[in-house]
């Protein structure tokens, strides 16, 4: 019984010269004029991702040097030579895989090897893929070889990662990076391939096949394998795009009109509808950025590409939208596109970007105009959304704008611990209790009163200021030129002697006078920290009750069903940057 093996379209189809080459032209033109003019060098590199070709060149221009017609652009393809290299059994011919023979002894053995003649051809040529995978030890043994090969020797690296291969290796090859084909011109190659393979086919699936490749045409006729076997011999559009799960395109112009008519009912109807289908919402998003990208150059340029698939479908929506709102559609799109794993689900950081597209589109129907600024000590909230449509579970995250507060009086201090990048001033409703501030820190002895300003004011870092602005005074007296101070602290490590002797150093240097400290340990209130927090703790409350009251939190409350989660209220820097 007779059986027929049909050969995959990527080895049937893989080029046999020049030409025959799909892309990579300014390679192809550089080689050529090296061949014509007989002016080789000894050593290639040809980088770029998988699928564009390298081994292929390499393999093209092993037959061009050994073909028995002579050195040239255009190997005949029928000598001895030739078939063996396209058949791989050219014995001088050697392809190494680097990913497997990464050890300095395989490399040492190869290198011995070239040393003698050809068997069978002009030169010998050894083409290593993967280079970049060998180890130190193997590229220094190849350095020799390549700094004074022997004549009749061609090294021909290929690699997807060049930055990994020493510059001592790159500084002796020729290096090629070769390119990623675009979609378009994908598209057109494997058109006239299943042409000539008498197989039915629709141009949409072809743009889907070569956009799905991602510039590599290997990729791309093993996906058209895939294709063919998958609908029975005819690759349609619908069938393609089942195979890929691909975005249906009228999905997302669906999402777009919404987008533009304000409609916020219909975007969470089409994301519920989607969530529901598992739609793959990573690509509709990479598919709302480009045709953003799409519309912005044609709101510049004038019009859309005549030759655009699209063009009909996106004819309806290039005056729907501002250049504004298509950079805005864009930098959310790319942005949640980053960011969907983040999210509690994906179909909720799609969501969410939907409702982000919407809300902040520039004087759009979706816009939630701001009635009234914040009152100072601004506090960011989380605000999920409650809706009673289906879309019920999806968050939203508000946050209130920070509103500098008014600088404290002179006769405050505002000084905060130096672990607390914070800058929190009271609120108006809420004022914390006054400190009563000495009149000469540095003449009088220091008090209950005054020791949580005095604790700040003195000239210490790092440790030492915690140990102070976390300490209690208990007692102050002065006996002749000696200060007498003792501190309470509730951390062990503030009394042991080496802690004390810091403190004592600092606080002479603050009073002017010698300093003898006793550290005591236990319960300590009367802190400089416990001062502060306090005062937070209330600049807090009063905010959350501004927040409360504020008319833009309202609307967003009253446009979305929003609730505030309690508890994730946070005060926001007076002197950093915006939080939005």
């Amino acid at each position: 019984m007779n059986q027929t093996v049909s050969q995959a379209l990527a080895r049937k189809w893989r080029p046999r010269d020049f030409d025959s080459l799909v892309g990579q032209a300014h390679v192809v033109k550089a080689l050529s004029h090296a061949l014509d003019n007989q002016r080789l060098h000894h050593a290639y590199l040809f980088t770029g991702t998988r699928g564009v070709g390298k081994t292929t060149i390499a393999r093209i221009l092993a037959r061009a040097v050994n073909c028995e017609q002579g050195i040239g652009r255009t190997p005949c393809g029928k000598c001895q030579a030739c078939v063996e290299i396209s058949q791989g059994r050219f014995v001088d011919l050697l392809e190494v895989d680097a990913a497997t023979n990464t050890r300095v002894d395989e490399m040492r053995a190869l290198l011995e090897n070239a040393m003698y003649a050809p068997t069978a051809g002009r030169y010998k040529v050894y083409v290593i893929d993967e280079v970049h995978m060998l180890s130190t030890s193997a590229f220094n043994a190849m350095l020799k070889t390549l700094e004074e090969p022997p004549g009749h020797v061609l090294f021909i690296l290929a690699t997807t990662d060049p930055q990994k291969i020493p510059a001592t290796v790159l500084s002796r090859c020729l290096q090629f990076a070769l390119r990623q084909l675009p979609p378009d011109q994908l598209a057109d190659h494997l058109a006239h391939i299943l042409t000539e393979e008498k197989i039915a086919f629709e141009p949409g699936a072809l743009r889907l096949l070569a956009k799905a490749a991602r510039g590599s045409v290997r990729d791309a006729l093993s996906l058209t394998d895939q294709a063919i076997a998958y609908s029975a011999g005819h690759v349609g559009e619908e069938t393609v795009r089942t195979m890929l799960g691909a975005v249906d395109q009228q999905v997302v112009h669906q999402i777009l009109q919404a987008l533009a008519q304000g409609d916020g009912k219909a975007l969470l109807e089409l994301s519920n509808a989607l969530a529901t289908a598992s739609a793959p919402f990573g690509a509709i998003l990479d598919e709302l950025a480009a045709i953003a990208y799409r519309l912005s150059v044609a709101h510049f340029a004038g019009g859309l590409d005549a030759d655009d698939p699209d063009q009909a479908a996106l004819q309806n929506l290039q005056g729907a939208f501002g250049a504004e709102d298509l950079q805005l559609i864009y930098q959310i799109a790319t942005h949640a596109r980053a960011e969907l794993h983040l999210a509690p689900e994906e179909s909720i950081g799609f969501s969410m970007a939907l409702v982000r597209m919407l809300a902040f589109k520039p004087g759009g129907q979706g816009a939630v105009a701001r009635s009234a600024p914040l009152a100072p000590a601004a506090v960011k909230a989380t605000v999920p959304l409650n809706l009673p449509t289906p879309a019920a579970a999806m968050p939203a995250a508000v946050v209130a704008a920070p509103v500098v507060p008014k600088a404290a009086p002179p006769d405050e201090f505002d000084d905060s611990p130096p672990w607390d990048t914070a800058d929190d001033a009271p609120v108006a409703q809420s004022q914390p209790a006054p400190v009563v501030h000495a009149q000469s820190a540095r003449g009088d002895l220091p008090s209950a009163a005054n020791w949580p300003q005095v604790s700040q004011e003195v000239p210490a870092k790092g440790l030492t200021r915690q140990a102070l602005v976390q300490a209690e005074l208990v007692d102050a007296s002065r006996e002749g030129d000696v200060l007498q101070i003792v501190l309470r602290t509730a951390i062990k490590a503030y009394t042991e002697p080496t802690m004390v002797t810091r403190l004592e150093s600092v606080l002479g240097q603050y009073y002017e006078s010698t300093v003898r400290l006793q550290m005591q340990f236990g319960e300590a209130q009367q802190t400089a920290h416990a001062v502060q927090s306090e005062t937070r703790r209330q600049a807090l409350e009063g905010a959350k009750q501004t927040l409360q009251e504020d008319p833009f939190l309202k609307d967003i409350q009253n446009l979305m069903g929003a609730t505030v989660v309690s508890g994730s209220e946070r005060t926001l820097s007076n002197t950093g940057p915006a939080d939005i």
